[in-house]
């Protein structure tokens, strides 16, 4: 064999494996990118919902259904209103907001003026009188005898919470918040605190919601008393975030809220639709006596 020849035959070979090398590259590239494509379509989408404690119960058996039905995952953050406003101007993340009250909405815009979108009313929680089980004492209500030394109070700090938010204006009203602050042995962060000090024996008498009643077995530690004011009622409601990664699916969510499914789960934590008040006002167990 020549020298030509074995050139050429040497050209060719070099040829044929750079063929062969930009075959394998490029088959590579598009199986990374067919594989990226397929773990697209198989991830999970996962909303974060943003909720404080006095309506977390009933948004945990909503959340449970809606997983199951749409195939996605919600994650939810609760807390008191503050800690909540906190973590999302912190985070910039988060696809549904849910405060105790109305109010929250305020707190949230003043740190992040244009992050929420559309909002929906999904019912009217309530607040009551919390006392050991039995009602021992005979308290029967009237607000001005919080400041009864014979009493252990405990309430919900203001700073914190919608609830503490709610009890100092409900107080202040009657004007005997501070005699009441000074008869507390405790501001608690929330209303987490509350129903497991009076059950404890450390507190007798306590302001809370009635949806905290109606959470993880509270019925059987404690009882309620209506308050001897007829303005106790404060309305729920729901909001998508503009920081929502999945904005539909975040609607979807409010439609669900919105049905006659979301809103059986939030009766039964004593959360009713306005329509719904009037038998809720039969139903509020008082003085010891539990609801049907």
């Amino acid at each position: 064999m020549d020298k030509a020849l074995r050139c050429i035959i040497s050209k060719l070979f070099a040829g044929l494996i750079i063929t062969v090398l930009i075959f394998c590259i490029h088959a590579c590239g598009t199986k990374n990118k067919e594989s990226d494509r397929q773990a697209q379509e198989t991830r999970v989408p996962e909303l974060v919902l943003y909720c404080e404690n006095g309506v977390s119960a009933p948004l945990d058996s909503i959340c449970k259904q809606f997983e199951r039905m749409y195939k996605c995952r919600i994650t939810i953050q609760n807390g008191n209103i503050r800690n909540l406003v906190s973590i999302i101007a912190d985070t910039q993340t988060g696809d549904l907001f849910i405060p105790d009250i109305r109010s929250g909405f305020d707190i949230l815009r003043e740190i992040q003026p244009n992050i929420i979108g559309d909002s929906l009313y999904i019912g009217t929680n309530t607040l009551v009188f919390i006392v050991p089980k039995g009602n021992p004492e005979g308290f029967n209500g009237d607000i001005i005898s919080m400041q009864d030394e014979k009493y252990a109070v405990i309430i919900a700090n203001p700073e914190t919470s919608s609830l503490g938010s709610v009890t100092r204006q409900i107080l202040s009203t009657a004007g005997v918040y501070s005699e009441v602050l000074n008869n507390s042995i405790a501001l608690s962060v929330d209303n987490r605190g509350i129903i497991r000090r009076i059950h404890n024996g450390e507190a007798s008498l306590g302001l809370d919601w009635i949806s905290s009643f109606y959470y993880n077995g509270n019925i059987g530690k404690v009882d309620t008393v209506h308050l001897s004011i007829p303005d106790t009622r404060y309305d729920v409601y729901a909001s998508v975030l503009k920081t929502s990664r999945y904005p539909g699916l975040a609607h979807t969510f409010l439609s669900m809220l919105n049905s006659p499914v979301g809103a059986d789960i939030f009766r039964l934590h004593g959360i009713y639709r306005k329509s719904q008040l009037e038998l809720q006002s039969n139903l509020i167990p008082e003085d010891g006596k539990s609801r049907n």
